[in-house]
């Protein structure tokens, strides 16, 4: 799976979080300790790994039937919380992935640097070793290292 779906997989649950987020401020305006229990508070995580501490906290939570009835004031039904907390998983298997395959993307390079690193040195001491045995046949030594 590479980064594009990761982050599609991203986006789909941003957009259904910040809508839950933002119903169930409204619901649990005046419950400082619930604001407080689903993460609520304060402005949303930018970075990855708090943000996604942040939606699973959330989601987690909210399985919760007292808050499932509490919720559906505003229309968030328990299937949308199974479905935030389905594209979480999702999301966590694409990331997993998408890390896999740019480590091995990197590993590769570094086996490729390291290639390079060992034929050039081979060159230059096929180049040192031209030069002394055709010292007497410059044509033949500049044919050679052209």
């Amino acid at each position: 799976m590479n980064r594009k779906c990761a982050v599609n997989w991203k986006l789909g649950l941003q957009q259904l979080y910040t809508l839950h987020r933002k119903k169930a401020k409204v619901i649990f305006r005046n419950d400082a300790l619930m604001l407080e229990r689903l993460a609520l508070t304060g402005t949303m995580p930018r970075a990855y790994v708090v943000w996604l501490e942040t939606v699973c906290r959330f989601y987690k939570e909210t399985q919760e039937s007292n808050l499932q009835a509490q919720m559906s004031r505003l229309r968030i039904s328990p299937e949308e919380i199974q479905q935030g907390n389905t594209l979480i998983t999702e999301l966590e298997i694409a990331r997993a992935d998408y890390l896999r395959e740019k480590g091995e993307s990197q590993d590769a390079t570094r086996q490729k640097d390291e290639i390079f690193a060992q034929l050039d040195a081979w060159i230059r001491d096929l180049y040192d070793v031209a030069r002394i045995a055709l010292e007497d046949k410059t044509q033949l030594l500049a044919v050679l290292l052209k």
